[in-house]
């Protein structure tokens, strides 16, 4: 089964905005964080709400909230075809499964000892010490981590229907969404093994040392786009590609005309509409509500519909390509040249909103002949 180039130029833009997310978190004061992030407060429980931002600040908030949902979706849509092309060569089950939990071991190991201390490295450089690694520290999960134990729960249920195993894994989703509220009034006790595992399974947390494990993409809720890649990559039939750009563009428009419906009538989200532009398009993605995804989802399915009919000629749809051929190396790359100098010059989110943008505009010029390089040197150019 010979590679679909717009799921790759398509990848590549979402790693072009997760760049720029990233690199904002780093050098820049003014971007908007921690949408709908669970509090609790004197025994309440409430969700951070957007407040007041700038319409730099909201553009840039709406490029890069299409990064993770498009981004597992693609894992488990590229999943979906790369088992189908082992199957088709022979190979065992047990191969498979076996390749998957390497697979699944080494984005969590990844997660672990690359990307998480380029998030850490302004705190660690702060305090000089060895005292500042703790478990919250080391066991700092995140998007790849995710990703990794939802290879695991993927080679579980492989010889279930697609349809079953999605419809499983939003039953779950459904389920924490309404069980929220309860599993955050118990979660203060930041060193219980109970805990932990909320952190892991259902309930995004602010990020403390004191914290036995820090994860703002629990697994649960961020299973539902995984899945729902690994069902379109199952369902990908001999039709062709122009047929599956096509499907794309029925499912992007399906999910945002349900989106609206249900935001106007003030349901699906946590951080309901106040009236204003901004505030209707204001939700919450730790966790990922269903409007979020609906939205944000919709929003992905019409990029993959335009980078189909994107000319394959393009130097644009080339960089592109190049981009979301190496999502692994790209990924760990970019963190740690844009965390490296605010981290060493102390002066981490120092910087304003538009100097932070510049600074991703200049990272992309150094990442794209180093993505390049490896691709040459992997032998995929």
């Amino acid at each position: 089964m010979a590679r679909l180039p717009f799921l790759d130029r398509t990848r590549g833009l979402i790693m072009v905005f997760m760049a720029l997310d990233h690199a904002l978190f780093f050098w820049s004061s003014g971007r908007i964080n921690n949408e709908g992030l669970p509090l609790l407060l004197n025994g309440t429980v409430t969700f951070n709400p957007l407040g007041d931002f700038s319409s730099l600040a909201f553009i840039v908030m709406l490029l890069s909230s299409i990064c993770a949902p498009g981004f597992l979706f693609l894992a488990g849509y590229a999943l979906a075809l790369s088992i189908k092309r082992r199957e088709f060569k022979g190979l065992s089950n047990s191969n498979i499964n076996h390749h998957l939990w390497r697979r699944g071991m080494l984005l969590i190991a990844l997660q672990l000892f690359i990307a998480s201390p380029a998030f850490n490295l302004q705190m660690l450089l702060q305090t000089k010490s060895l005292s500042s690694v703790t478990w919250g520290t080391f066991f700092s999960m995140s998007v790849l981590s995710t990703i990794g134990i939802g290879f695991f729960f993927i080679s579980l249920g492989r010889h279930i229907s697609p349809w079953n195993l999605f419809g499983i894994s939003g039953f779950l989703y459904l389920l924490s969404q309404l069980f929220l509220p309860t599993i955050t009034l118990s979660y203060p006790s930041h060193l219980s093994i109970v805990q932990a595992g909320q952190a892991i399974l259902v309930l995004p947390v602010s990020f403390s040392p004191e914290s036995l494990v820090n994860n703002n993409f629990p697994v649960i809720p961020w299973l539902l786009p995984m899945t729902l890649g690994w069902l379109y990559g199952n369902t990908y039939a001999a039709q062709g590609i122009a047929y599956e750009a096509g499907r794309f563009a029925v499912s992007g428009f399906s999910c945002l005309t349900l989106f609206l419906l249900l935001r106007f009538a003030g349901l699906g989200d946590y951080l309901l509409p106040d009236g204003t532009f901004q505030g209707f398009f204001g939700l919450s993605k730790y966790p990922p509500s269903p409007d979020y995804y609906l939205l944000y989802l919709g929003l992905f399915f019409i990029l993959l519909f335009l980078f189909y009919k994107l000319p394959e000629a393009s130097r644009l749809a080339g960089v592109l390509e190049d981009f979301g051929k190496v999502p692994l190396f790209f990924y760990n790359i970019h963190l740690w040249l844009y965390a490296a100098l605010p981290a060493l010059l102390s002066n981490f989110n120092g910087y304003s909103l538009s100097f932070g943008v510049a600074v991703w505009a200049f990272g992309l010029i150094i990442l794209y002949p180093l993505c390049h390089g490896y691709l040459v040197w992997k032998g995929l150019r």
